[in-house]
């Protein structure tokens, strides 16, 4: 799987940059899931003519669920449709595992310990602008439905990947064990990491590590060593 966590070019959308990310990242396979930054926004008709997917969309593997967020259209908040959509597959869930990709690390928003990290961490600052991060309706209304799905028995990962201008990682375990994760990089910094996971007898574990090593060793064997203590 490759999950790209959006702002993939300045104007991602620009004939000659669209056409090499495709090249690039297979955008039409199954197995790349694109939640779009305010770089890359576009409508979601545009979007389904080259992902052959909508804004947000599931994918169901290996007994996880993946699903891919719109945090743009509604400036970080998940309403409408969305919403509504989101919680049926929560209710309906057949995986253990669920891993939700969003381009905004929504999920800082408000909390006691992570919202005084916001402007440290994310590419934007709070705000109300398009590329900032916006007060959301995370706390008050997603978060319980993580909650409610988390005493089922499920395990929760959230990924945001508006990241990259001034840390390349983020990680917070909260008190009930839903799992917090910020991954993004840019070529300008020396200390960028991917973010990879690994599923391994329906466990999901994983690690960032730093690109450069990634780059120097390309090979699954080296890559499922890194899972293997």
């Amino acid at each position: 799987m490759t999950l790209l966590g959006g702002d993939l070019g300045f104007s991602t959308f620009k004939d000659s940059i669209i056409h090499h990310l495709d090249k690039v990242f297979d955008l039409r396979s199954k197995n790349t899931l694109w939640s779009i930054g305010n770089h890359d926004n576009t409508s979601n008709e545009n979007f389904k003519r080259f992902t052959n997917k909508n804004k947000f969309h599931y994918y169901v593997k290996d007994e996880t669920t993946f699903i891919t967020i719109n945090s743009q259209d509604s400036l970080s908040s998940i309403v409408g449709k969305q919403k509504k959509e989101f919680f049926n597959i929560l209710n309906t869930l057949r995986t253990k595992n669920v891993v939700i990709l969003s381009h905004k690390l929504i999920f800082m928003d408000q909390h006691r310990i992570m919202d005084s990290q916001i402007n440290q961490v994310c590419n934007g600052p709070k705000g109300i602008c398009d590329y900032c991060h916006n007060s959301n309706n995370f706390q008050s209304e997603i978060y319980p439905k993580l909650l409610q799905i988390k005493k089922s028995g499920k395990n929760i990962i959230w990924i945001g990947g508006d990241l990259g201008a001034k840390a390349s990682k983020f990680e917070y375990v909260d008190k009930n064990g839903v799992i917090f994760l910020g991954n993004g990089f840019w070529f300008m910094n020396k200390n960028n990491h991917l973010l990879l996971l690994s599923n391994y007898k329906n466990e999901i574990n994983y690690k960032f590590i730093a690109i450069d090593t990634l780059i120097k060793h390309q090979s699954s064997k080296y890559i499922n060593s890194l899972f293997s203590n």
